[in-house]
């Protein structure tokens, strides 16, 4: 099952804490919460109905496509469009696949336990975006 989230990649950011009647709390950015509901109507739109995966053990790769910047030189952007150079830039890796792992629990698996085995990739490409792609993990 493969998808892909139009826009560039976004990270998980860290959680806002407040104090309310002695307890503490931690609030969800507003950002997060929206681009995890793109996420999830993304997949929902490119589900078959014969996903059979909700239940085993995944293989999930995530494709992060990064806007080459206008700033580079056209040298310099024939190779980012050829991968030879890759975005060292925010967001981290690891971000990114916390926001659309944690976006898909309940929606394309159970939990994100259920994934044994995760490749996440940063490339530039002339449109930004996201490719997911979730399999059977088969040793």
């Amino acid at each position: 099952m493969q998808f892909e989230i139009v826009g560039a990649p976004v990270g998980k950011r860290r959680p806002k804490f407040s104090t309310v009647h002695g307890y503490a709390q931690a609030v969800k950015p507003k950002e997060d919460a929206i681009y995890e509901n793109l996420v999830k109507i993304t997949f929902a739109a490119a589900k078959r109905d014969d996903y059979d995966l909700y239940e085993k053990a995944l293989r999930v790769e995530i494709e992060a496509f990064f806007g080459i910047p206008k700033s580079f030189s056209k040298k310099r952007a024939a190779e980012a469009a050829e991968g030879r150079i890759c975005p060292l830039t925010k967001p981290d890796a690891d971000n990114i696949a916390k926001i659309i792992c944690d976006a898909l629990n309940g929606v394309a698996y159970k939990d994100d336990t259920q994934i044994v085995e995760l490749k996440i990739i940063k490339r530039y490409a002339a449109e930004p975006s996201v490719r997911v792609t979730i399999e059977q993990f088969d040793s």
